[in-house]
């Protein structure tokens, strides 16, 4: 049986002016429309500054907001310093732990093997269900898996070769819906106000992507991995639909 997929669609600058207009249009229209619950600046698919949320759940936010013609929109990703050193600190420790094993010892690690769980009265599987077994274990990583491995040393590199993190306003413009936006910011919480200062910052700067010269102070930086500052949290995150590391 052959597969047929859909066309891929285009970035968001190579369609006609028109196209685009329409789109800045429409989404003007929304964001008058949510004004009550994003200010009248920009709009959103997510809850903004959810009642009860602890500010180490309010990292991070997608948005999107019209740039200052009528051919551009901007689809946004904020982030905070603190979320960018976590995520940076995350990956380093990946590919320090990935390197020291095989391309065979990461695959067999990484593979996921299913057995049937429902089966029909004719013998037909109606469904499967993930087969559980116990992580290798290395001695080169010190009899540790891979993922106690991945901890220990994001966890070294929060503590003793923290990453450097700068300020920045950095643009993708492969996005099908809009102009890719990935925002980093100094605050310690992404909420209305510092969306609408990041828009204006990056509006004022000529919508032009952009890196702090200096990095992000080390006292404004966190000593512990994301995963051990959430664990000291008490708040149910499966109520937020956020994946725990």
């Amino acid at each position: 049986m052959s597969l047929r997929f859909g066309k891929k669609r285009p970035p968001f600058t190579a369609l006609p002016r028109h196209r685009r207009s329409e789109a800045v249009v429409s989404l003007k229209g929304k964001i008058r429309r949510d004004a009550g619950q994003y200010g009248g600046l920009f709009t959103s698919h997510l809850v903004l500054s959810e009642p009860g949320r602890p500010d180490l759940y309010c990292q991070w936010f997608d948005f999107y907001f019209p740039g200052r013609d009528r051919f551009t929109l901007w689809n946004a990703f904020i982030k905070t310093a603190r979320q960018a050193f976590w995520d940076a600190s995350h990956e380093l420790a990946y590919e320090h732990t990935a390197s020291m094993l095989t391309r065979e010892e990461r695959e067999a690690d990484s593979r996921m093997e299913f057995e049937p769980a429902d089966i029909s009265s004719t013998g037909k599987i109606l469904s499967y269900r993930l087969v559980e077994r116990e992580p290798a274990r290395y001695d080169k990583l010190g009899g540790m898996t891979f993922y106690e491995h991945w901890e220990k040393v994001e966890s070294e590199i929060v503590r003793s070769e923290p990453p450097a993190i700068h300020e920045s306003f950095e643009i993708d413009r492969s996005y099908a819906y809009g102009i890719g936006l990935q925002i980093v910011l100094d605050v310690d919480v992404i909420d209305r106000a510092a969306i609408e200062a990041a828009i204006a910052r990056f509006l004022e700067i000529g919508e032009v992507g952009w890196q702090s010269p200096t990095p992000v102070a080390c006292e404004r930086l966190p000593k512990v991995s994301q995963k051990e500052a959430l664990a000291e949290v008490e708040y149910p995150t499966v109520l937020l639909g956020l994946p725990v590391r």
